[in-house]
């Protein structure tokens, strides 16, 4: 466990040695703050927050997911591609630790990361509060649902990050897979068909919604930490296969 948390602190001080994470978190809270209070014409054709006259945080989190498909991809990217491109990740392997120490480090790591960009986003809900009276459970059910999520697609993004020495390639993958596994339940929709069990079981976003709306299910929660857990397992091969090559 001491090997994990020397990692995960490595990797946490890592991302705030330089001004890329500053700048990450600053886009990604600008970005929230528009598409949640305001509407762009032609571009998200919806109600803005003054005009919809509800104090309600639920489109907030909706589009933190959908950020969150684009911005953890670009944060878990140079996880493990930076060190195989540098060769840093044989060095590390020569310490006393072991593969999955090393994945489960550099994800514990990189969750400190989403941590702290989640917490920047109070201030949205504290703006909601002076002007109405959102709801406890939803906030507090969104939040947990949110950091489910993050922890899942950077898990994702590690192991898209152990199969490749380019973080541009990682990034790539990691998008796809997140996307695909966030919206496929909206495939049949799309194709004029009734939903799609199997789709439904898949989808990040409709085990979200149901933990969003402040129910939690042991059936979500198995889902996210099954997504976690396996991508963990794969990055670890991917890790440990390098020896064979």
């Amino acid at each position: 466990m001491r090997n994990i948390l020397a990692i995960a602190r490595r990797e946490f001080f890592a991302y705030f040695g330089s001004p890329v994470a500053y700048i990450a978190i600053a886009v990604f809270l600008v970005l929230l703050g528009v598409v949640f209070f305001f509407k762009i014409p032609f571009l998200l054709p919806k109600e803005n927050f003054f005009e919809a006259k509800e104090a309600t945080l639920r489109p907030m989190f909706e589009w933190m997911v959908f950020l969150f498909t684009i911005f953890l991809p670009a944060i878990s990217m140079r996880l493990l591609a930076e060190e195989r491109k540098m060769g840093t990740i044989e060095i590390l392997l020569t310490l006393p630790v072991t593969e999955t120490e090393v994945v489960v480090g550099k994800l514990l790591g990189a969750m400190g990361f989403l941590g702290v960009a989640t917490a920047l986003t109070l201030a949205y809900p504290v703006m909601v509060g002076i002007l109405g009276n959102p709801d406890i459970g939803p906030l507090v059910g969104g939040y947990f649902g949110v950091l489910l999520v993050g922890s899942s697609y950077l898990a994702v993004g590690l192991m898209a990050s152990s199969w490749t020495r380019s973080q541009i390639v990682a990034f790539i993958t990691a998008i796809v897979i997140c996307a695909v596994f966030t919206f496929v339940d909206r495939v049949p929709e799309a194709l004029g068909l009734h939903s799609v069990e199997a789709f439904d079981l898949m989808s990040f976003s409709r085990h979200f919604s149901s933990i969003a709306r402040g129910v939690i299910d042991t059936r979500d929660l198995v889902f996210f930490f099954s997504v976690m857990v396996g991508s963990v397992v794969l990055a670890s091969y991917s890790l440990e296969a390098r020896k064979w090559r």
